[in-house]
């Protein structure tokens, strides 16, 4: 059964399946995207591969697949379940509507096109979202791979991550692969973050926790600088954004 639900958005039951959807973007039979012999066979490959987004293009529309696991010793054991309580508390629920608030902010991320939550009886649940896919994106690692950054753009990087601050929003794992580009050759290239899951919109935002942001990114540049031999990071470039996002935070009234 169908139910009214915010301007743009519809959700329906399908068995044990709830399936809440863009209806500008997508249609009734949305649910079929959430299937892996679907988009094995629209992602041009032979098989989904777990943990890994999937690329396809629907109904005019380029967008990307996720499917939730778990990690640890746990994601051994029921790989794609999670214990359940209440749809609204699950992960990709949370993150589907995190996603919608956050543009609604007129913040730089994707738009959530649907996502799909399946009860297993008798207290777990298996959850995948479809995301619009940023146009003409990289991540922050393929970027670095391919050459040293300017300094504006690390000065922007900075200022940006400050302004997400700024709206309370928390990612939870700010990496050098949650951070795409945009329109690298373009005048105007533009940042935006992905990958919400397990973030939250907190009223305020701690400054602990926003350190931790920008703690958790400089470990992971510091990782890819060892793991991959073209990646191009130097202290200096560090020295630009976190001098950015410094200046930006205390322009906020953040940083006293």
């Amino acid at each position: 059964m169908f139910r009214e639900y915010p301007v743009g958005y519809q959700q329906f039951r399908h068995q044990r399946a709830t399936v809440i959807y863009d209806d500008e973007v997508l249609g009734t039979d949305c649910e079929k995207l959430f299937r892996s012999d679907w988009l094995a066979a629209n992602c041009g490959s032979a098989q989904v591969e777990r943990g890994k987004a999937v690329m396809f293009s629907y109904a005019g529309h380029d967008l990307v697949f996720k499917q939730y696991h778990r990690g640890g010793l746990a994601g051994r054991v029921v790989e794609k379940s999670y214990l359940y309580s209440r749809l609204p508390n699950t992960r990709v629920w949370r993150e589907f509507h995190m996603l919608r608030e956050m543009r609604a902010l007129g913040l730089p991320v994707p738009r959530p096109v649907a996502a799909r939550c399946v009860s297993l009886p008798p207290l777990a649940y298996r959850g995948a979202l479809i995301t619009e896919r940023v146009p003409n994106s990289e991540t922050l690692a393929q970027v670095l791979c391919k050459g040293p950054m300017d300094e504006p753009l690390w000065q922007s990087l900075g200022c940006l991550i400050a302004h997400f601050h700024q709206q309370n929003v928390y990612h939870a794992d700010l990496n050098v692969h949650n951070i795409l580009l945009s329109g690298a050759d373009s005048e105007e290239p533009s940042w935006y973050l992905i990958d919400f899951d397990k973030g939250a919109i907190r009223n305020p935002l701690s400054r602990q926790a926003a350190e931790s942001n920008v703690a958790r990114l400089r470990r992971s540049l510091d990782k890819e600088l060892v793991r991959l031999p073209d990646f191009q990071f130097r202290e200096q470039d560090w020295q630009v954004l976190e001098g950015a996002y410094r200046k930006a935070r205390s322009e906020q009234g953040q940083d006293k």
